[in-house]
């Protein structure tokens, strides 16, 4: 398998539940064509908003590297989709068999993607954004790790984004390091691997940061003692369609809205820590 990271080779008679290793994570009980199973311990979660022109060749990717070999769950978060996704997804679950938490209207990502991590009923969650511009192989270069750390981030490689992207999330991630301690590389990643504890722990606090759900979800996690591994991963353009959130007219109100929600946070942290 791609990546590395091994698969136990059960009998289809006999498939046994989900079992701790020390060295290499948790081993999957699944074989190739099981499908989906009521032991699987791991959900695949994809917030998917207007992908109409790429989520079938991203979903079908996903399923055939992740999903097949290793029986997850699939878990949809559509939110409030314009282009006719909504219906590309309903055909679409005729062939794969997946879950969904949608409605009519946006959400935003931080609410869909929360919505969807508390539906989640597995021991793990693989979490990924859904506009093609990660390897769903990667997976197998995360999950070894998950023996030993409770989240597993990817960390991009020569990200493919616009030099704003990066010029923003280079400045975002000094700030906060200087505002709240924490010193991750890539701490706001939409691709990883995480318990579903974890979640349950967090989920409740999260909400200062409107444009970084996962950077904020990370540093809470950090504080709270969760142990997090970064790994090196790869980073592709996008096949179709651009962000309408990150545009250059918008960026000097998301450096504002950023700048405001780390102090809020740090605040928080720093109360958090004069109590224990």
């Amino acid at each position: 398998m791609p990546g590395g990271g091994e698969l136990a080779q059960e009998s289809a008679e006999q498939p046994s539940p989900l079992t701790e290793t020390a060295a290499s994570g948790p081993v999957l009980s699944s074989y190739r064509e099981a499908g989906l199973s009521a032991e699987s311990a791991l959900t695949v979660l994809l917030p998917v908003h207007n992908e109409a022109n790429s989520i079938e060749q991203v979903l079908t990717e996903f399923w055939e590297e992740v999903v097949r070999p290793t029986s997850a769950k699939v878990l949809i978060c559509e939110d409030g989709s314009t282009d006719g996704t909504d219906r590309v997804l309903k055909d679409l679950a005729l062939r794969y068999p997946m879950r969904f938490v949608t409605g009519a209207n946006r959400k935003g990502y931080a609410d869909a993607v929360q919505d969807g991590l508390e539906q989640v009923d597995t021991s793990f969650v693989f979490f990924a954004d859904s506009d093609g511009q990660y390897y769903p192989q990667d997976f197998w270069k995360l999950w070894p790790y998950v023996g030993d750390y409770e989240m597993v981030i990817g960390c991009k490689v020569n990200r493919d984004e616009p030099w704003h992207r990066l010029i923003l999330s280079r400045g975002f991630l000094l700030l906060a390091k200087i505002m709240t301690g924490v010193s991750l590389k890539d701490m706001d990643c939409g691709f990883r691997v995480l318990r579903r504890e974890v979640a349950t722990q967090i989920l409740s606090e999260v909400g200062s940061l409107p444009f970084s759900f996962w950077a904020e979800f990370t540093i809470l996690a950090k504080s709270r003692g969760v142990r997090i591994r970064e790994v090196p991963i790869s980073h592709k353009s996008r096949n179709y369609g651009t962000t309408s959130i990150y545009t250059l007219q918008r960026l000097p109100l998301i450096v504002l809205l950023q700048t405001l929600g780390l102090a809020t946070l740090s605040r928080r942290l720093k109360r958090s820590r004069r109590k224990a």
